[in-house]
């Protein structure tokens, strides 16, 4: 059975990239960024090794290199923010000005306290911690969606034979 490493690694590197600062918002969308990922690990892996694999199989492969994604992707953005990168600054400041006449005052000013609240790894830690495992579950959920989507469309034809050595 052929080594699926290389192929997680670069889908996660795909995923974590496009889940990365601004690119982030690329997630908005269903979460194409983890999709996008999940089926370049798929696409390299059956084209490498010039077989097709089941859509369980491919859906294994798109969680785990979701997983390496959701590490890379959150790396890269802690490495962005302690630089003064900050996309979090820019989205609030877009809904301050889009939608601040019509927000409550609280709202109003918890946005702002957010915004001048310097930058801390500890503290994004801390507020973001179950933020954080929640995105995880949906990282690993969309991966395995698209490394089943993957598998379906990366075919090479005729019956896919299984490269799990338990099936």
């Amino acid at each position: 059975m052929p080594d699926k490493k290389r192929s997680i690694l670069l889908g996660g590197l795909v995923s974590g990239l496009l889940s990365t600062s601004y690119l982030g918002f690329i997630n908005v969308l269903c979460c194409l960024g983890v999709i996008a990922g999940a089926l370049a690990a798929v696409w390299h892996y059956t084209s490498e090794n010039q077989l097709s694999v089941k859509a369980g199989e491919g859906a294994g492969m798109g969680a785990l290199s979701g997983l390496v994604g959701f590490i890379v992707g959150n790396l890269l953005t802690l490495v962005f923010m302690s630089l003064g990168i900050r996309h979090d600054l820019a989205i609030n400041q877009y809904m301050l000005n889009a939608f601040g006449e019509n927000m409550p005052p609280e709202q109003y000013d918890m946005m702002v306290a957010q915004i001048e609240k310097p930058f801390t790894i500890g503290g994004y830690l801390a507020d973001s911690l179950l933020t954080l495992l929640l995105s995880a579950l949906v990282v690993v959920a969309m991966g395995a969606a698209g490394g089943a989507i993957g598998a379906r469309m990366f075919r090479k034809g005729g019956d896919v034979p299984s490269t799990d050595p338990l099936a």
